[in-house]
């Protein structure tokens, strides 16, 4: 993270002045520019793609459970836990998508009489609280 700092903004700040004030050594930053992506950063990025696949194959309805049920019918993927899976959809702010439900708030079946029409759309009273 604050290598990736360091480089995105190397236009606009001296190197050796962020490497002192994020508390890293010029070298280690050279080191990690020159370092070779890891086994394990190459499998999360190849199961960051399927899993973005399959949330758009779901319509983004498909959370970290059913994502996880998918990837574990493909060989490749079987073994993948879901906890993985969790933490990659957060860093790539995956969630999904949920529908509320329709509620009917109103009882249109009732047998109750409806209330007067004591105005008769005169507006124009004498005195508060007459009608």
């Amino acid at each position: 993270m604050k290598y990736e700092f360091i480089k995105d903004n190397r236009s606009k700040f001296p190197m050796k002045k962020m490497c002192q004030v994020l508390k890293i050594s010029v070298s280690g930053f050279y080191s990690w520019q020159k370092r070779v992506p890891s086994v394990r950063e190459k499998n999360n990025e190849q199961l960051e793609r399927r899993i973005f696949e399959l949330y758009i194959e779901h319509n983004g309805m498909a959370g970290s459970s059913m994502i996880t049920a998918g990837l574990r019918d493909e060989i490749e993927f079987s073994k993948v836990s879901k906890k993985r899976v969790v933490r990659l959809m957060q860093t790539m702010s995956l969630k999904c998508k949920t529908l509320k439900k329709f509620v009917v708030t109103t009882d249109s079946k009732q047998n109750k009489s409806v209330a007067p029409n004591l105005l008769n759309r005169q507006f124009t009273v004498k005195a508060p609280n007459t009608v």
